[in-house]
């Protein structure tokens, strides 16, 4: 009987019976944040987590290696010195894989989070950063980003 399942489950995740799955990779995430506790929060909640958090030191190099990465999550600091937010967040969210960007700001309401989603981000994190919205944002954007079609990438333009 128990074959028999392991048979129907096979049909419906894509998985050979009784063949033994390989664990996840850990997921990247590309962050862009000042404050050295909202820092702290971030590794500590991902160390917990399949994620593994880059941080950044510009939005140049956040753009760089979310694209090498192809990270799927990306989170910016509205905060960031010398950087419009605006235009960080078109330019984020403009890569090929389309991450969802997450802004982490000290103001936050439904204005910012309407004006966010009209550049193309996903969410806005509250400062301080609390470990526990830090990973249902995080896991909720990963979602949406596993369930939403990507554009295909041409064959002679694919990253070794």
């Amino acid at each position: 009987m128990i074959r028999v399942w392991e048979m129907v489950n096979s049909l419906f995740t894509g998985a050979t019976p009784r063949r033994r799955m390989a664990l996840p990779s850990r997921v990247p995430v590309v962050a862009l944040v000042v404050n050295e506790q909202d820092r702290h929060v971030l590794a500590s909640v991902f160390g917990q987590e399949p994620l593994d958090v880059r941080f950044a030191e510009s939005c140049e190099e956040a753009c760089s290696v979310a694209n090498q990465l192809t990270a799927p999550v990306i989170l910016l600091d509205r905060d960031w010195p010398e950087t419009e937010w605006r235009a960080a967040v078109e330019r984020l969210t403009a890569s090929p894989h389309r991450a969802c960007v997450i802004l982490v700001s000290a103001v936050s309401d439904a204005y910012l989070w309407q004006e966010l989603t009209r550049r193309g981000g996903y969410d806005v994190l509250p400062k301080p950063l609390q470990a526990d919205k830090v990973e249902r944002t995080v896991k909720l954007a990963l979602s949406y980003w596993n369930s939403t079609p990507k554009p295909a990438v041409p064959a002679g333009s694919r990253r070794k």
